[in-house]
């Protein structure tokens, strides 16, 4: 997503520009533009595109490919791909299907991790720009507020800061195991943009559910007097 970005999207494509992910989430190419990226390691898959990011993980370093079709790509690929620049209901992607001469080329695994950004609900709300697209671990206690609604979104509200919310949403995860005060840890995944409001896309399996209660700890009279000292 981009606040300044060309409202219209070019009806045919320009020359092509090669660049890093970082530069066209920081805003260096216009919409319209046929972007190169290289050697970039897809994140997540979907039914008709995927998530990929740089190498070394960084903000503004993610970004959704829009391939209309399955990719033929997996997670951990490293891949080239070209395409149009769109803001697609101001989600950045690069559209490969709307491109004549867009491709993803699949140049095998990459080697080696790509591990997930830490973030805090607090700094999403300050400035999810800088994340969108990318593959990043929320670090916050959450607590479920608002249970899964018929679309198969749900939101949290952070422990560590009060007020600060965040949605979330089912396409990799199983929505049905959500309760309404159900605790976490941590979330992993892509932060997506739609509807006017980014979510987090949590991989399967990777929210750290945990028991809200507080244990009970038994202490003598003289190891309370002690904390007060």
């Amino acid at each position: 997503m981009k606040l300044l970005a060309t409202v219209l999207l070019l009806l045919a494509a320009g020359p092509a520009f090669a660049g890093t992910i970082i530069d066209l989430q920081m805003g260096a190419f216009t919409v319209g533009s046929q972007i190169v990226v290289e050697d970039a390691v897809v994140t997540g898959v979907r039914y008709n595109g995927f998530f990929m990011t740089e190498d070394p993980n960084a903000a503004y370093a993610g970004v959704w490919v829009f391939t209309g079709a399955a990719p033929g790509v997996a997670v951990g690929d490293l891949v080239d791909v070209a395409g149009l620049y769109e803001e697609y209901y101001d989600f950045t992607e690069i559209n490969v299907s709307t491109d004549p001469n867009g491709y993803v080329t699949l140049l095998g695994e990459h080697m080696g991790a790509i591990y997930p950004l830490p973030v805090t609900v607090t700094e999403l709300a300050a400035g999810a720009e800088a994340y969108e697209g990318c593959f990043i671990m929320v670090t916050d206690g959450m607590i479920v507020v608002n249970a899964p609604n018929s679309y198969g979104e749900w939101q949290v509200e952070s422990y560590e800061a009060p007020g600060q919310y965040l949605w979330m949403d089912d396409y990799w995860y199983d929505d049905t195991t959500v309760q309404l005060g159900h605790c976490y840890d941590c979330a992993t995944g892509m932060l997506a943009y739609s509807f006017g409001t980014f979510r987090l896309e949590p991989i399967a399996g990777a929210i750290c559910v945990v028991d809200c209660t507080v244990p009970t700890e038994n202490l003598s009279f003289g190891e309370i007097k002690s904390l007060y000292r």
